[in-house]
């Protein structure tokens, strides 16, 4: 299969949060048929949709090739979460780590694991700053109903 261009996002706002993504983004690299492209600077963002005492997210987003199915690169995010100490996904609770798909080439789908693109994508500055900065002419294509 051709490789794809996608953007995944990177989140942590537990514990060593600079060490959570470096580590993130390290065994996301080795995901076969993952190659990182370029990554945006690390942000700063306040919790969303959290409680107001939440701890402060580290955020960015990277672009890579890839070379499977969407659902396949979601399993193996969901794995790399777990390793990384993530036990609540789907929840809004601190997290060590948070990784999403975000765009994956043209594709438009929604499944129960999974949107393409990303149902928030749009409506959330501490992904979309990133993807800016890394690809500042992205045109995105959003499905028929955003949000949950």
């Amino acid at each position: 299969m051709k490789p794809i261009i996608v953007y995944l996002s990177f989140g942590s706002d537990l514990g060593d949060r600079e060490r959570n993504l470096i580590r993130a983004m390290e065994m996301v690299g080795s995901i076969e048929g993952y190659g990182e492209i370029s990554c945006s600077a690390v942000y700063l963002s306040t919790a969303v949709e959290m409680s107001e005492y939440s701890p402060n997210f580290l955020n960015l987003v990277t672009k890579g090739e890839y070379s499977y199915r969407p659902s396949e690169l979601l399993s193996a995010i969901e794995q790399i979460e777990k390793k990384l100490g993530r036990t609540d996904k789907g929840q809004y609770k601190p997290r060590p780590i948070d990784i999403d798909i975000l765009l994956f080439g043209d594709e438009i789908s929604k499944t129960k694991r999974l949107t393409i693109p990303h149902p928030r994508l749009t409506k959330r500055p501490f992904i979309l700053v990133p993807l800016l900065q890394i690809e500042p002419d992205i045109k995105v294509r959003l499905t028929e109903k955003t949000g949950e």
